[in-house]
């Protein structure tokens, strides 16, 4: 990572470096485990959980910045377009919708995009936070 995103340049349309990734099995094994998923649908198939796309792409975006102490992840709101199987290359683009500051707070809502190697939708969706005021 090159350098870490301040909330301050957090402004509406800001755009996080894209980040290209892909999920192996041994990844989507970890994750059904860790969730107590057993769906054969994963195993049998090769299918990845899609919500373990939305959890990598949070984690990457997460790593591009810090959130201050006494953040709250507030929701999120995802659409998933198409399967995703292991080593597909997927590529996340995460941008700000908007960054409110009301009272004591800011609310902070960032879009994320991502899309597989044939530049097809994967996942769709936004995920928002309250921020503590500096």
């Amino acid at each position: 990572m090159a350098h870490e995103i301040k909330i301050s340049d957090l402004v509406k349309d800001f755009k996080f470096p894209p980040v290209i990734y892909s999920i192996d099995s041994g990844e989507v094994n970890a994750y059904t485990k860790a969730v107590e998923d057993n769906n054969a649908i994963y195993t049998n198939n090769g299918y990845i959980p899609p919500m373990a796309v939305a959890a990598l792409a949070m984690t990457t975006m997460g790593e591009q910045m810090s959130l201050p102490s006494g953040s709250i992840h507030v929701s999120q709101e995802f659409t998933f377009s198409n399967i995703v199987r292991p080593g597909d290359n997927l590529t996340s683009q995460a941008s700000v919708i908007r960054n409110i500051e009301r009272g004591k707070i800011h609310m902070l809502t960032i879009g994320i995009d991502i899309t597989n190697q044939q530049k097809q939708t994967v996942l769709h969706g936004e995920t928002g936070f309250i921020l503590p005021r500096a």
